[in-house]
């Protein structure tokens, strides 16, 4: 196959005529990578190469807009870009390759994810476990991500913290001591705490007098 011609189609995309009436959709990015001209001659496995070098073009970009909104574990591109309908083969291979860049970062991902919801967004240890777990991080890397977050102690504090907010809140469409109790420490179980640490701070904030019975 010979091409006749080379036609711009928008700013990412250009159309190469064949002399046999087929037609090939290429980014510019592919186009100059394979120095394709008026001329040139395509062979019927380089054009199937070019199909395929073009398709993990596209699957690159996407995968690049995703990580530019924020960071991502490889699970979580992955399963972005199968939505796609994306072939899993060349999803994986461009995977390798942003995660061989740096691009990828399961370590700071975990980190990272460990640090905004158990500091800031008050999560329990289980919940944040159980989260990167969905997400596809190793089991030793979930260690070492929350390692520095184990102690009972400031998991007590946050458990403490979020009660002491959430009883504002349930106290003024409960009066039963006891309910409210159950309610909070219900509470604190979805949010990942052990039963222990939010039977604790439960009693912290509960104040045994009149004003719950």
């Amino acid at each position: 196959m010979i091409v006749e011609r080379v036609v711009k189609k928008d700013d990412n995309t250009v159309v190469i005529y064949l002399d046999n009436n087929e037609k090939l959709f290429l980014s510019y990015e592919v186009l100059l990578k394979n120095g394709l001209r008026k001329g040139s001659e395509i062979s019927e496995d380089r054009f199937s190469l070019l199909v395929v070098q073009n398709r993990k073009y596209h699957i690159r970009q996407k995968a690049i807009s995703f990580l530019a909104k924020r960071i991502h574990s490889k699970r979580e591109l992955e399963n972005k870009l199968r939505k796609k309908n994306y072939e899993i083969e060349l999803i994986k291979a461009i995977l390798s390759e942003l995660e061989e860049k740096g691009l990828i970062d399961d370590n700071a991902f975990a980190n990272q994810f460990s640090d905004e919801k158990l500091n800031r967004k008050k999560w329990g240890l289980q919940k944040v476990k159980s989260e990167l777990f969905k997400k596809g991080i190793a089991a030793d890397i979930i260690k070492n991500a929350v390692k520095n977050y184990t102690d009972a102690e400031s998991q007590q504090a946050s458990a403490t913290d979020l009660a002491k907010k959430k009883l504002n809140f349930i106290a003024k469409r409960e009066n039963d001591k006891n309910k409210i109790k159950q309610k909070l420490i219900a509470f604190l179980l979805s949010r990942g705490f052990d039963y222990d640490i939010a039977r604790d701070s439960v009693s912290k904030v509960i104040i045994d007098d009149d004003d719950y019975e």
